[in-house]
């Protein structure tokens, strides 16, 4: 089978691009498994701002407009709603976060984002809220795991391959062969797995482990996001995602009573009614020593490329880093150098 990219990883970062490559008409096989991934326990929230400090983000409005047009088109193709536009509202902690996000919201980099008016204590009741709330007022979740589903099912069910990818397989040259596929080229989209990848290794893939938990809450409104110590965030029929942990030394994905206990102490900060637990989970996200995606061409195999390293921001940054790389695979672009692996080939790289 002869095809112009591989793609291995099908997160929101595999997808993401496999979608560049089908809306340019490029061929392209997906390798990866069926396991639970990052990209399936992430709230998915699509949002602009550092809501701890009252910042946008890296290239916040670029991000935010390419990742609404993106999947706003793709709910065309995969015939689901999967965007809900919610506003989320950050719980002031004391009078001095009111006076600095009325400061923020006059910033030109931030008044697009964020009301000046803010939301009273007495808004909602189901909330803990004495120094009132600040609303986000271009943000949204994306249903990453049903979008993952149907992206699979209505657009690439005969371009998923189904399996752990062997790296031995693999065999660079002018194609890329790997058992009966040859690519032009090769682009991995692995996560924190990327961290076997004997051609990326050199990266500074940190990872951090993340912990969830799904609750049931029957009396919580379900059209706002709410921001505290942690995310509240609805999922629908009732149910909401509570996250998440930050844990930088423990790779693996079991959970922990600890990060269980954690979350919730965070969660009845701020939630004054009764919920049920339905699910704990846990998961490693693709983190980088810098923070900042890890995207480009390899040092010496030049159609062996990376999409990686997109932290909490996957649902936000994919789309926009996809056309990135296709841009550079295509046109020799230029990457931001933020994002470009080259920042640390002199440090890492070792041939």
């Amino acid at each position: 089978m002869k095809v112009d990219t591989l793609i291995v990883g099908f997160g929101i970062v595999g997808l993401s691009y496999a979608e560049q490559l089908r809306r340019h008409k490029r061929s392209y096989v997906i390798v990866a498994t069926d396991e639970e991934s990052a990209s399936h326990l992430a709230g998915g929230i699509v949002n602009p701002t550092v809501l701890k400090r009252f910042n946008p983000v890296w290239k916040a409005t670029v991000f935010t407009d390419y990742a609404f047009s993106f999947y706003s088109d793709l709910e065309h193709w995969v015939q689901t709603n999967v965007v809900h536009p919610l506003p989320i509202y950050r719980i002031f902690n004391n009078v001095q976060e009111q006076n600095d996000w009325r400061v923020a919201a006059s910033r030109t980099s931030l008044k697009k984002y964020l009301n000046k008016q803010l939301i009273s204590k007495d808004y909602f009741s189901e909330v803990n809220a004495p120094f009132s709330m600040g609303e986000v007022i271009q943000s949204a979740r994306v249903d990453i795991r049903t979008l993952l589903t149907y992206y699979i099912k209505k657009i690439i069910p005969n371009q998923f391959l189904c399996e752990k990818l062997d790296y031995n397989e693999i065999i660079p040259g002018e194609f890329i062969q790997y058992k009966n596929i040859k690519a032009r080229r090769i682009v991995f989209c692995e996560g924190f797995d990327g961290i076997s990848n004997p051609y990326f290794n050199y990266l500074p893939l940190i990872g951090t482990k993340g912990e969830i938990l799904t609750i049931k809450c029957e009396q919580l409104t379900e059209e706002v996001i709410f921001k505290g110590p942690i995310f509240l965030s609805p999922m629908g029929n009732k149910t909401f995602w509570v996250g998440a942990t930050f844990n930088r030394k423990d790779k693996t994905t079991k959970v922990s009573e600890e990060g269980k206990e954690w979350l919730l102490s965070k969660l009845k900060q701020f939630l004054k009614i009764p919920f049920q637990i339905l699910e704990h989970k846990a998961q490693i996200r693709a983190t980088v020593i810098d923070r900042r995606p890890l995207l480009g061409r390899h040092p010496i195999h030049d159609n062996i490329y990376i999409l990686n390293g997109v932290g909490t921001r996957g649902v936000l940054m994919s789309p926009l880093l996809s056309n990135w790389l296709f841009r550079l695979i295509e046109n020799n672009e230029k990457l931001p150098p933020e994002a470009d692996i080259k920042r640390f080939e002199k440090q890492y790289f070792r041939n």
